[in-house]
């Protein structure tokens, strides 16, 4: 029970992370570059974070600092890199790799044979995303996969550091809050040597909702729900994502979806579902 509560959490953070991609393309047509954004959102979410979640930084850990830096901060970092490289579609597929990734992880910590109905589903998840967000269905570059798979083993970590992390002792609100102001450092320093810091007025509503619902309430909603979720099944339901992201979308800026990226949409639901049904 307590662990099917923790996937729905899971599930209800990966809904709200969904909404993002909106709140993204909106900033931009206010003038800020992707990057930008997200260090907009991020230093947003970081004052939210401090404000809410007052005794996060009762006992500063540089393991927190650290998992904050290589972790968080390095996956804003990468996400945007691999727009750069193999653009925002076949990104947001490399991402979902990440499931896999996390099952054969997992089954080697345990020393066990990974478990085929989680192989199946991971795979099956991340052909949905593929044709869902990707609907070219484009291959990328050398260079461009192993930007994804960096990108999808730092995904990874998020998914299983969280459950090491409160087995140390730490509480969510530690976990969160610090390694939160160690990615915002990390990234306020990476803007600022690449593209400069930019304050456009009229993306404050947008970069606002993202950095409180998407980068705030979201992250609080995924950490409480890891105590309990498994790696395993978190990776499979935070492809909820791009459904809502996709969704939105096509309801919000009008664009148009292919019958592939329904198909894709369609297997993604059907895995997330099949998830939640396995719950104990």
């Amino acid at each position: 029970m307590r662990e099917n509560l923790g996937v729905l959490l899971v599930a209800s953070a990966a809904i709200l992370w969904g909404t993002t991609g909106i709140a993204v393309a909106f900033s931009r047509s206010s003038g800020l570059t992707y990057l930008q954004a997200a260090h907009a959102m991020l230093l947003t979410s970081s004052f939210f974070l401090l404000t809410t979640l007052r005794d996060g930084l009762k006992r500063l850990n540089p393991h927190l600092l650290l998992y904050g830096l290589l972790v968080i901060g390095s996956f804003r970092v990468l996400y945007v890199t691999s727009i750069s490289v193999n653009g925002v579609g076949l990104t947001s597929a490399l991402i979902y790799m990440a499931p896999l990734i996390v099952v054969l992880l997992e089954s080697l910590r345990y020393g066990k044979t990974p478990r085929m109905t989680e192989l199946i589903l991971s795979l099956l998840v991340f052909f949905g995303a593929y044709v869902a967000t990707n609907p070219e269905l484009s291959l990328t570059s050398l260079r461009g996969l192993l930007i994804g798979l960096a990108l999808a083993f730092t995904y990874s970590a998020t998914l299983i550091v969280p459950r090491e992390l409160y087995v140390r002792g730490f509480s969510r609100n530690e976990i969160i809050v610090q390694s939160t102001l160690s990615a915002a450092a990390a990234l306020t320093i990476i803007v600022l040597v690449t593209e400069g810091i930019r304050i456009s007025l009229n993306s404050i509503p947008y970069v606002t909702y993202g950095g409180v619902v998407c980068m705030g309430i979201a992250v609080i909603l995924f950490y409480e729900g890891m105590k309990t979720a498994k790696p395993t099944h978190a990776g499979l339901i935070t492809t909820l994502e791009p459904v809502v992201s996709l969704m939105l979308s096509r309801v919000i800026l009008n664009e148009y979806l292919t019958p592939t990226q329904y198909l894709g949409v369609a297997i993604i639901i059907v895995v997330a579902a099949t998830t939640l049904a396995t719950q104990k």
